[in-house]
C-alpha cells in the first residue's frame, strides 16, 4: 500500500531554536540560552557520528558520496540545512517560536458551526510565543505531530550521597571539550553510547578513565576491558552504590576517587508544552503512555510522536513513521480498539522487564534479537502494509552495533561497512 502524500496536507512547524537542525546545532552554551531556556543540543566539539551515513539519511536524499562513513557533526548539520534547501521546506518553519502549549478541544472554538469530532480525533488549541519580538497567538489544528526529540533533558541515576561529591560532576549533556580533564582521573557512569563517545574523546587527555557500568552492559566494555581492546589508560567497574564526599563505592565494594563524574546515563522523554487534556504521562521520564506502535496515543489518534524509539536513526525513522501518521489522519489506516492497542504495548512492556530491562528501557531497540532496530521497522512497516524503507539499510546497523560489541575501539574502520552487498 503506499502511503498518504505529506502534500496533501496543510502543516506549520514551530522551532524554539534560532535555526533547524534540532541537537545537531552545535553550541560552545551549557545551562541556558540568551532567552533563558535550557540549551537542546547535547553535541561536543569533535563527536563523530557512532553508526554510519548509509543508517542515517534520508531514504530520498543520501549524504554527498565523498564523505566517510562515520563523519564529524559539522558534515550531518550541513545535511540537514542541504535537505531542507533541496526541498524548500524553510518557508513552512516558523523559527525563535516557543511552543508553550497543546490543549485538546472536541470543536473548533475559532470556527464556528464546525461538525462535532470523533472521540478519537479530537482537535488542537496550539498556543504559541513568538521569542523575538515576543506575542502569543493561538490556531486550532486538526493534529499535532510531536517531534521535539529526547536527547536534551539529562537523566540522573539515584545514587545516595551524589550531592557530596567534592569533585566536579556534570552530565554527558554538558559535556563540549576534553582539554579541561587533563590529567584529571574521571569517573564516566554508563555504558552505552555517550560513555563510548566521550571515553574516545577523554582518554589521550585524562590520567585514568574508568566506565561504571550498569548491570546491562549492551556493548560489552567489560569484556572488551578483560580482552585488552580499551587504552591503557581506560578501565570498567560495576555501578556506582553510594558517594561520600571524594569517593565513590561501587556495588563490587570497589572505592574509587574521581576528580570529575560525568553521568552518561541517557536522557528523559519531556513534553511540559502537553496540556493535561492530552492525558499523556511521563513516568520517571522514560515511559510515554499511552503510546501504540511507540508513536501513537492510543485514545486520541490525532496526537502523534515522531521519532521517540531509542533506535540509533532518527532521520529514516522518522522518514518511516511520519506516512503511518499520515494515513491515520486520512483514514487509509484503521487502527484497532483503545483497549486492543494498550494490551498490546503493556505485554510488550512486561516482556521487557522480563527479560532484564530496566523501565527505562521502554522505547529503547537495541537489545538483539527481539528488540532490535530492525525490528521496530519491520513492525509499524508490517503494521501499516507499507513499504518498510529501512530493510535495506539492516546489515548496515547491524554490523555497526556488532562492531561496537567485538572492538569499539576500531569497529568505525571496518571494511564490511562496504554499500555493496555480499555475493
Amino acid at each position: 500500500m503506499l502511503a498518504s502524500r505529506p502534500q496533501d496536507f496543510d502543516f506549520e512547524v514551530y522551532e524554539r531554536g534560532d535555526n533547524i537542525g534540532g541537537t545537531w546545532v552545535y553550541t560552545e552554551r551549557t545551562g541556558l540560552t540568551e532567552d533563558g531556556f535550557p540549551v537542546h543540543s547535547s553535541m561536543y566539539k569533535n563527536l563523530i557520528t557512532n553508526v554510519p551515513t548509509d543508517v542515517m539519511e534520508f531514504p530520498d536524499f543520501p549524504f554527498p558520496s565523498d564523505l566517510k562513513k562515520f563523519i564529524h557533526w559539522k558534515e550531518v548539520q550541513d545535511y540537514i540545512f542541504a535537505y531542507a534547501d533541496h526541498f524548500n521546506l524553510r518557508k513552512d518553519i516558523q523559527l525563535n517560536t516557543d511552543v508553550t502549549s497543546v490543549k485538546r478541544i472536541t470543536s473548533n472554538p475559532l470556527r464556528p458551526g464546525d461538525a462535532h469530532q470523533s472521540p478519537n480525533r479530537p482537535q488542537w488549541l496550539v498556543r504559541t510565543t513568538a521569542l523575538q519580538g515576543g506575542g502569543s497567538k493561538e490556531k486550532v489544528f486538526d493534529a499535532v505531530l510531536v517531534c521535539c526529540g529526547h536527547y536534551s533533558v539529562p537523566h540522573y541515576p539515584d545514587i545516595p550521597g551524589q550531592e557530596s561529591f567534592s569533585g566536579v560532576q556534570l552530565h554527558s549533556h554538558d559535556y563540549r571539550h576534553p582539554e579541561p580533564y587533563a590529567g584529571k582521573r574521571v569517573l564516566l557512569m554508563g555504558a552505552l553510547t555517550s560513555a563510548f563517545h566521550i571515553m574516545k574523546d577523554l582518554y589521550p587527555h585524562a590520567s585514568e578513565v574508568i566506565i561504571s557500568l550498569s548491570e546491562l552492559d549492551g556493548l560489552g566494555l567489560g569484556k572488551q576491558y578483560k580482552n585488552g581492546l580499551l587504552p591503557h589508560n581506560v578501565r570498567t567497574t560495576t555501578f556506582a552504590q553510594a558517594i561520600n564526599g571524594s569517593m565513590v563505592t561501587f556495588t563490587d565494594g570497589e572505592k574509587f576517587e574521581p576528580d570529575v563524574i560525568i553521568f552518561c546515563t541517557g536522557y528523559e522523554y519531556s513534553f511540559p508544552f502537553l496540556d493535561a487534556s492530552c492525558d499523556v504521562t511521563v513516568t520517571n521520564g522514560c515511559r510515554i503512555q499511552p503510546l501504540f506502535k511507540h508513536m501513537i496515543h492510543s485514545r486520541y489518534h490525532t496526537l502523534t510522536f515522531i521519532g521517540m524509539p531509542f533506535a540509533g536513526f532518527e532521520f529514516s525513522l522518522a522518514y518511516l513513521q511520519v506516512p503511518i501518521a499520515l494515513m491515520i489522519l486520512d483514514g487509509s489506516l484503521a487502527l484497532p480498539s483503545e483497549q486492543d492497542m494498550n494490551q498490546d504495548t503493556e505485554a510488550d512492556y512486561r516482556d521487557r522487564l522480563a527479560s532484564g530491562q530496566k523501565p527505562r528501557h521502554a522505547h529503547r531497540f537495541v537489545f538483539t534479537p527481539r528488540w532490535a532496530p530492525s525490528s521496530y521497522c519491520d513492525d509499524i512497516a508490517n503494521f501499516a502494509d507499507i513499504e518498510n524503507i529501512m530493510e535495506s539499510k539492516y546489515r548496515f546497523i547491524n554490523a555497526a552495533f556488532d562492531g561496537m560489541r567485538e572492538n569499539i575501539m576500531k569497529y568505525r574502520e571496518y571494511d564490511y561497512l562496504d554499500p555493496e552487498p555480499e555475493q
